[in-house]
């Protein structure tokens, strides 16, 4: 599951809480399969709008972090002037080396319409360059430039160095503790809450 995919997540729950709070869950939603006390789930949801800001806020502390890690005023100026997604998608090319359009939608979970508007954004800027292979010149492949590469390689300090405060942080629970948060951010990722709303609205008139 990439960041970027887990951002938007908690960004659709961060709606979601905003909504729910202090409205009565089990008149609302009908038979819950484990029903829990409103002032506990208020508490969750509350505790997933904290979290939906802090990695809102934490996009521009990514990017101040990784400019206070360069004095090159070229990739100082550029990263100002790039997006999240931009940033997202270089990186995605980065690690791919060369990529296209199909590769990185697969891989990094990005509508290939955004792949398409945001490689001619970054090509503008001189980060990438497109390129075709032997046999098939019609089906474009992005690689990093020389400049592109300097901010693929400093977007990487700043991957590098979230993962080791995640990790510092997850040394703090147990493996069940952790298997649990597996399992809960995979049913986060593969349901739907309007589908799920929808069948607790059947199952409470049935």
């Amino acid at each position: 599951m990439s960041i970027l995919f887990l951002r938007n997540i908690i960004y659709e729950l961060g709606f979601i809480c905003y909504t729910k709070i202090n409205v009565t869950i089990e008149r609302k939603y009908g038979n819950m399969n484990q029903p829990h006390d409103e002032r506990l789930l208020q508490e969750v949801f509350e505790a997933f709008m904290r979290f939906a800001k802090k990695i809102n806020e934490e996009d521009d502390e990514e990017k101040a972090w990784a400019l206070a890690q360069t004095s090159d005023p070229q990739v100082q100026a550029l990263m100002h002037e790039m997006t999240f997604m931009m940033i997202h998608v270089l990186d995605g090319i980065g690690k791919l080396g060369q990529a296209n359009g199909s590769s990185l939608s697969s891989q990094f979970d990005i509508p290939k319409g955004t792949v398409s508007k945001l490689t001619r954004r970054l090509k503008a800027l001189g980060l990438i360059a497109f390129v075709t292979i032997p046999g098939n010149k019609k089906e474009l492949h992005f690689v990093l430039t020389p400049l592109g590469e300097k901010i693929y390689k400093l977007h990487e300090q700043v991957e590098e160095r979230i993962q080791a405060g995640a990790a510092r942080l997850m040394a703090e629970y147990t493996e069940e503790q952790l298997k649990f948060i597996i399992d809960f951010l995979n049913k986060l990722t593969s349901h739907s809450f309007l589908q799920l709303d929808e069948q607790s609205k059947r199952e409470s008139k049935s």
